[in-house]
């Protein structure tokens, strides 16, 4: 079979691995800009690895244990929980497999009331014997809020806790999305934690080449039309397929959710921790900061410090949160120097719930994409599995 791919992103890559993986070898990628991964890139400024914007891997998804190789990335992990800071308090959510010190911590210490904790605790039994299957298949509708408040946790550790943390997950600030997501990250989360690889987060697509082969790539060749069998570039060729694959949102016409993300560069850190710091402050532009080489050092090459800042929404000037970083960590960070500032439009799409996307459509085109499952690597991987899944089942066995 001769398939053509709409996209290099990360579901075309995972459709056009999955082909390849099962014999299918004659694929062609069409992508518009110069480099494969779409939203997952990494640039190389002035001696430091710069993401395009604040992304972690879950190594707990289900899909991205089915392709990619681990120890290949050299996975940097973030420290399990976080470190909340609200009116000048640092208050502890370590996760106890940290050690009796991080338990202790927030116990003693940490958001909410005891119940709270104790809910938490309730929560993370029931996830770890929930399948992920399970989670999106259930057929209450409800938002993250409403789930929240329905299980019982107080409105302080909501507001001190899951708000600014979910606020940098689902790009949100009211935790409208629907509840099967929050229950599906909290899994993830709680199971493997987060990191990024050595490299940075384009090492996730560049081993997805690799294997699938630089050469089946067109880069820089922007898709005019394309049908079930055919795809005609911007220069008017076109050429012929058994099986077109659109892995791309060609048509626009999904809601995404902003973010705007600064690097800045210090001598110095404010504090010395692995985990995500949540501004919990009242009025706050930021959601929260990253001590990304003290995670992952290769991130700063050149001697500096290299500090992630990330705020929902469209911030263009770093200037848009220096007041909000002053009351996380003090005048010191007027001697931050600024290196970087992404400010991604289309960063996560309105997600689907129903369950019922399927690659194929009635127009004999195959469809892949976060914005038909769920906006999230593992959500990009499994569109892209099953458009392969779909194509594989097409073929005619030889006799």
């Amino acid at each position: 079979m001769k398939i053509g791919i709409i996209g290099a992103g990360l579901a075309g890559l995972t459709c056009a691995w999955y082909l390849k993986k099962n014999n299918i070898h004659d694929v062609t990628i069409f992508e518009s800009s110069e480099w494969a991964g779409g939203k997952l890139h990494t640039t190389q400024e002035n001696g430091f690895l710069l993401d395009r914007g604040f992304q972690v891997l879950l190594p707990a998804y289900p899909e991205t244990k089915k392709v990619l190789d681990y120890k290949k990335l050299e996975l940097q992990s973030f420290a399990k929980g976080s470190l909340i800071v609200k009116n000048n308090k640092k208050i502890p959510f370590y996760d106890p497999e940290n050690g009796l010190a991080s338990l202790v911590q927030t116990v003693v210490y940490g958001p909410g009331t005891f119940w709270d904790k104790l809910l938490l605790l309730k929560l993370k039994l029931i996830l770890s014997s929930t399948s992920v299957d399970q989670i999106f298949d259930n057929k209450k509708r409800m938002s993250s809020m409403a789930y929240l408040k329905e299980f019982g946790f107080s409105e302080k550790m909501i507001q001190d806790f899951w708000v600014p943390f979910y606020q940098g997950v689902f790009l949100e600030n009211t935790l409208e999305t629907d509840s099967s997501m929050l229950l599906f990250t909290f899994k993830m989360f709680a199971e493997e934690g987060a990191a990024v690889p050595k490299e940075g987060m384009k090492a996730i697509p560049a081993q997805l080449v690799d294997f699938i082969g630089e050469n089946n790539i067109r880069f820089k060749q922007k898709v005019q039309e394309y049908t079930h069998n055919s795809i005609t570039t911007e220069d008017g060729k076109t050429e012929t397929f058994d099986k077109v694959v659109v892995a791309c949102n060609l048509n626009k016409d999904t809601f995404y959710h902003s973010v705007t993300n600064w690097y800045f560069e210090t001598d110095k850190l404010p504090i010395n921790t692995k985990h995500i710091i949540l501004n919990a402050n009242p009025g706050r532009t930021i959601n929260n900061v990253v001590l990304l080489s003290n995670v992952a050092p290769n991130y700063a090459q050149n001697g500096k410090h290299l500090i992630s800042v990330s705020a929902n929404g469209i911030h263009p000037e770093p200037s848009a949160c220096i007041n909000d970083l002053i009351s996380l960590f003090g005048e010191e960070v007027n001697q931050w120097k600024w290196v970087q500032t992404y400010v991604i439009k289309e960063s996560l799409p309105k997600i689907n719930f129903e369950r019922s996307y399927s690659a194929a459509a009635q127009d004999g085109v195959f469809y892949c994409g976060d914005y038909l499952i769920q906006g999230s690597i593992n959500g990009a991987m499994e569109s892209g599995r099953r458009a392969a899944e779909e194509i594989i089942a097409l073929q005619t066995p030889y006799k």
